[in-house]
């Protein structure tokens, strides 16, 4: 049974994307033992380097998302995202060759330059898929992305151990390499370029999203729903650890994780029929306003069980979050500029991740564990207020278009 164009290009790029984010997720877990080993001491020492590495990446991705974004309209969504698979092939493998803590950070902030697959895979994604397909393909998308997310680390730690910290680096490359081999060969996408007058400068495809107000909300929104799980990452292994119970907290904070990441991927494939069922701007508002709820009795929670439930439900309703805004900014983008708005997205996507951790961090050692978890609950039930009052449903969707029956 040979599949229809857009089935075989979402899956095709989701597994591409799950190849691939698996790989960029290998060399989390021993980032700190490499700088370790690249001649910085102390743990204090240790702790900014490692984060000064991952803010490199992010910063690089919220300046250059957007430019990647509009030369994709210009010239492709297929080609902008085996770019990003080579770039971050190359930055990769050069990581895992670093003689010093200042080339890893340079190479860091260099991958976050050349990389930047999600924005260009959503919006090659979103631009095959009929409009009326738009929120499934976009679920099973993100599924991909949580569950890279929680395999990735899992098996970096297993290679790391096994074969060595720079060994990995070079091979985690391979998965991008794979993926590369994956989307050229599979993906046909049907791209037609635009006339000058159409594609525009990138200053007037910036204007062209910045000047409607229905995207520069949703983009926004982003920026926020991306910023709830990285305002908790760091704080989520201290809870753990204060449990009496929590004797070994490096182990069971890898399992709360991945029972979030878990939750995640499932729902984010109910994404599609909540929203053909009850719309995007009241999907997205009821899975904000849930979430938030769902974070607050993490304040409370006494035991080691409980917790792992609680954050299982938090994922329940994150997951389905992303797809759901990213389909209502589809609905609002100009046509023909998917990638430049994917790419606006992808920056705030990017400052979330950079700004989130240390925000949480902050609450949580000026106002405790409890506070933090309190006040991302009170965070997500305002943003979903703001969906109420500020979103507007995304363009209605057309009938999948059908081939034409040939003459005579």
């Amino acid at each position: 049974m040979q599949l229809e164009p857009w089935r075989r290009t979402l899956y095709a790029v989701a597994i591409a994307q799950f190849i691939a984010l698996g790989g960029g997720n290998l060399v989390f877990p021993f980032i700190p033992f490499y700088v370790e080993d690249l001649g910085i001491t102390g743990e204090s020492q240790i702790a900014l380097w490692s984060g000064l590495l991952t803010t490199a990446t992010g910063a690089m991705l919220f300046v250059f998302s957007p430019i990647w974004g509009s030369l994709a309209d210009r010239y492709g969504r297929k080609p902008l995202l085996l770019r990003a698979y080579v770039g971050a092939m190359i930055t990769m493998t050069l990581q895992g060759l670093a003689m010093n803590v200042w080339q890893f950070l340079a190479l860091r902030a260099l991958q976050g330059i050349f990389v930047g697959t999600i924005p260009a895979a959503t919006a090659l994604v979103a631009a095959s898929s009929p409009r009326d397909k738009v929120a499934y393909s976009l679920g099973v998308l993100q599924m991909a992305l949580f569950s890279s997310q929680f395999i990735g680390p899992l098996v970096g730690g297993a290679l790391a151990a096994s074969i060595g910290i720079r060994t990995t680096f070079i091979g985690a490359s391979a998965f991008y390499l794979l993926a590369f081999v994956l989307v050229f060969f599979a993906v046909e996408e049907k791209f037609e370029r635009p006339t000058d007058e159409e594609r525009g400068s990138f200053v007037s495809n910036m204007r062209l999203v910045f000047n409607n107000r229905a995207l520069v909300t949703l983009i926004v929104l982003v920026f926020f729903l991306n910023a709830g799980p990285a305002f908790v990452r760091p704080v989520i292994p201290l809870l753990v650890a204060s449990f009496e119970s929590a004797r070994s907290p490096e182990a069971l904070a890898g399992i709360a994780f991945a029972a979030m990441a878990i939750t995640s991927a499932v729902s984010a494939l109910s994404a599609g029929r909540l929203t053909t069922t009850f719309g995007g701007r009241n999907t997205l508002a009821l899975l904000t306003f849930c979430a938030g709820a769902a974070y607050l009795p993490l304040a409370l929670t006494w035991s080691l069980p409980l917790t792992m439930l609680l954050l299982a439900g938090v994922g329940l309703f994150t997951g389905a979050m992303l797809p759901t805004a990213n389909t209502l900014i589809d609905g609002h983008a100009p046509p023909g500029k998917q990638a430049s708005v994917f790419g606006v997205a992808g920056s705030a996507f990017a400052l979330a991740v950079a700004l989130g951790p240390l925000s949480g961090g902050a609450v949580a050692s000026a106002a405790g564990i409890s506070a933090s978890f309190v006040v991302i609950g009170l965070v997500m039930i305002a943003v979903g207020v703001g969906v109420l009052a500020l979103v507007t449903e995304a363009r209605p969707a057309r009938e999948p278009e059908v081939e034409p029956e040939p003459a005579g």
